[in-house]
């Protein structure tokens, strides 16, 4: 099997778009594709000040290196989430990324807010999720950035988008779009610069760049049901998901009302926002942060 473009040895075959690529080919290509959705959907601006959040695993780890190829101006958020050795591995993995790239790194540890994933009980997926977009968010209005990047894949979002249909949670599923904009002066723009690229693209990416990342699931994961589904699918029809997601563009609805936390001051549904909910378990002052 030979590169489509220089003729070499392929190491790597793409069924979505029918071509086999040698390593520096395809990095090219990939670097090519994420710059292409960047462009085509305006996720991302040369003169925005960007804050990445930064996981320590493949995509995330991904997504630093192409946006550093591709002229970026930008630094890391790491959160670290107390869970024994699997954030310690994950926040080394984000700080040797940092040094490998030059890139500087932020590191927020969730215990400073009075607790860490490990004591939350029933709904932690739910409370991590929580965790990690508030401090995002927070974090980055307070120091000047213009926008938050996540490392969010095609099938993140499709999986998303499946399962919140299906709950009936229309609200959330017409959000996942590759930016969106502020609809507050709390809130800071958010975006999906890997929002086309799929798992295995950004593990091919990262393996032949020799990127540092954590592998392995988070001990706290449910059960990747409905992304299984959508690797199924993928499988059967190659390129499903890229076309999938690209039909998810369009326009999230704002909220009717803007409310904000009695406590901590940030955008919230109700009078105390989910954050705060969850940490006034484990703390005995209420007083705000």
């Amino acid at each position: 099997m030979r590169c489509r473009k220089c003729g070499k040895k392929a190491v790597v075959s793409l069924r979505a778009y029918r071509i086999s690529l040698c390593g520096d080919c395809y990095v090219d290509f990939y670097r090519k594709l994420v710059e292409r959705s960047i462009k085509k959907y305006r996720i991302l601006g040369k003169d925005e000040r960007i804050l990445l959040a930064v996981s320590g695993g493949k995509d995330s780890s991904a997504m630093v290196s192409v946006l550093k190829e591709l002229g970026f101006d930008f630094e890391i958020l790491h959160i670290d989430l107390g869970i024994g050795e699997y954030s310690k591995d994950s926040r080394r993995k984000v700080e040797n990324l940092s040094e490998m790239l030059s890139v500087n790194l932020n590191i927020v540890e969730l215990e400073d807010y009075g607790f860490t994933i490990p004591q939350v009980r029933g709904r932690v997926c739910s409370a991590c999720g929580t965790a990690k977009r508030y401090i995002m968010n927070r974090f980055a209005r307070e120091r000047g950035f213009d926008v938050v990047a996540t490392g969010h894949t095609a099938e993140d979002l499709a999986s998303f988008y499946l399962k919140n249909i299906a709950g009936g949670q229309q609200v959330f599923a017409e959000k996942l779009i590759p930016r969106i904009e502020p609809f507050d002066a709390k809130v800071v723009a958010k975006a999906r610069p890997l929002f086309e690229i799929s798992e295995r693209e950004n593990m091919l990416y990262a393996l032949i760049k020799g990127l540092p990342f954590k592998s392995g699931e988070c001990p706290y994961a449910p059960r990747p049901e409905w992304k299984e589904i959508v690797y199924d699918i993928e499988l059967k029809k190659p390129g499903f998901t890229r076309n999938f997601v690209r039909g998810l563009v369009g326009k999230a609805e704002n909220p009717l009302e803007t409310r904000y936390c009695s406590i901590c001051g940030e955008i919230s549904s109700g009078e105390v926002c989910s954050f705060c909910k969850i940490r006034m378990k484990f703390t005995r002052s209420s007083k705000g942060f």
